[in-house]
């Protein structure tokens, strides 16, 4: 039996590693307390964080 390799379409750790650069210029000049303002900006804004949030309220 042959096996079928599918060509990727999605590289996860590229995506992770352009995830992770954006983040660092958007935020290496930033003092503490603007980063922390910019982490609960974005998690107010995340639908991710949103649905984690209602499941684990209740």
């Amino acid at each position: 039996m042959k096996t079928i390799k599918k060509e990727k379409n999605f590289d996860c750790l590229a995506m992770k590693c352009d995830l992770q650069a954006k983040i660092y210029a958007e935020t290496s000049d930033m003092s503490f307390d603007e980063f922390r303002a910019y982490l609960a900006r974005r998690l107010k804004n995340s639908p991710f964080a949103r649905r984690m949030a209602a499941h684990m309220v209740g």
